[in-house]
């Protein structure tokens, strides 16, 4: 049985779309940014090899954000994990040349149109390094309440003050 894949997603000036070898080399300089990791857990993978299987390893909920104009890779938006088809995580990533124009507004408001429409979930939540102002920021912006900071907590994989947003979809 063949692996569902992520729908490709259009808004005005995006496509999200499966993630595609073509995207590694910009998926790599994203991620070997140490501002864009300042915030991130441990696992984002920093060589090629990793960045492959990460590729390979497509689900319905894992896009690549794109300019629709040159199909380039800017970001990703993905809902790594799903509770009985009604809540899911939300997390996003942008090249840090990216930042501040609007782009990750426009694609998380997207996935989180589809996780209601097409994925059918009730609700969604982040968790967000306390210390990441921007990053809390944009979900606020989209909806997101503040449920609880959760001092020296599990951040995927690290140690932080974590902030837990919540909202209905």
């Amino acid at each position: 049985m063949a692996k569902k894949e992520a729908s490709k997603i259009q808004t005005e000036r995006l496509i999200l779309r499966p993630r595609a070898e073509k995207d590694i080399p910009n998926m790599l300089k994203m991620l070997n940014n140490d501002e864009v990791r300042e915030f991130l857990g441990i696992n984002p993978p920093r060589d090629e090899d990793s960045m492959l299987e990460m590729v390979r390893n497509r689900t319905e909920t894992k896009w690549t954000v794109a300019l629709k104009d040159t199909d380039e890779f800017i970001g990703d938006v993905m809902i790594p994990e799903i509770a009985e088809g009604y809540l899911g995580e939300i997390g996003y990533r942008f090249m840090r040349e990216h930042w501040g124009c609007g782009f990750a507004y426009e694609a998380v408001s997207a996935v989180i149109d589809h996780s209601k429409s097409t994925l059918h979930l009730k609700r969604l939540f982040a968790t967000i390094d306390n210390n990441n102002i921007q990053s809390k920021k944009l979900i606020e912006k989209l909806g997101f309440t503040l449920v609880a900071v959760l001092p020296e907590s599990h951040l995927h994989g690290r140690v932080a003050d974590v902030a837990y947003y919540s909202r209905i979809v």
